[in-house]
């Protein structure tokens, strides 16, 4: 006969994924909404008390506003939109508790708190109450573990900073052109630029050259100048 190989499927963290896709998806018509009476129904008595122990010190022992959503597979608490712990009961006598911290922070602990970040892919252990007679023995002592897991879960949750809310562009209102009496500009007079106005050479009878030089009397380094170079050398 062939053999055929089976694969070991975590159907907790299947469905996990298949609800948190199912939430995302706008517009569902016609599904049943899911409240506390969906998630106890048919459930051990031990099992619902141990849920409403759970969720009493969630509501009333952590410091701020908890959220509270029920889903189809479990029951999510989160805090400023981040989920820190879910609580899933499924038929038979099992409850379970996942919270979002990674299992080497928390040191030595009990038999039935579980590393699942092998599972699920991201930092997170798995706390499983399966087992009536071994709660009931030890009931304080897998309660107050228990509490305080959820309690790291929650602070680390709690100590990142707020999401930052995108404000929306406020309507700016249209301003007014502003109009601006025009005044009359005096004309720019034109600079005159002085010129020499004219240079007359003469031969006089006796063989003298006259030279008739007129200069602005502006331009009086000009005429030093002609004098250096021509009678004072």
């Amino acid at each position: 006969m062939e053999k055929r190989l089976v694969e070991s499927v975590d159907y907790d963290f299947k469905s996990q994924l298949l609800e948190e896709r199912k939430e995302k998806i706008e517009g569902r018509i016609g599904m049943r909404n899911f409240d506390e009476e969906f998630h106890t129904e048919r459930r051990p008595e031990w099992v619902i008390n141990l849920y409403l122990e759970l969720d009493r010190f969630i509501n009333t022992s952590l410091k701020g506003q908890i959220r509270k959503d029920y889903l189809e597979s479990y029951i999510k608490y989160s805090y400023n939109g981040l989920l820190f712990c879910h609580i899933l009961m499924r038929k038979g006598e099992t409850l379970r508790l996942w919270a979002k911290i990674p299992y080497s922070s928390l040191g030595a602990v009990p038999l039935f708190v579980r590393d699942y970040e092998p599972v699920s892919r991201r930092p997170g252990v798995m706390i499983t109450f399966d087992n009536q007679k071994e709660f009931l023995q030890n009931k304080d002592a897998m309660l107050d573990v228990t509490f305080g897991i959820i309690l790291k879960a929650f602070q680390e949750i709690a100590s990142r900073p707020k999401r930052k809310i995108k404000t929306p562009l406020k309507h700016v209102a249209e301003v007014e052109p502003v109009i601006i009496e025009s005044k009359e500009v005096e004309p720019v007079k034109p600079i005159d630029i002085v010129k020499t106005s004219s240079i007359n050479i003469s031969v006089d009878d006796n063989g003298y050259l006259s030279i008739n030089l007129k200069l602005h009397k502006s331009q009086k380094d000009l005429l030093n100048k002609i004098l250096q170079e021509t009678i004072f050398k």
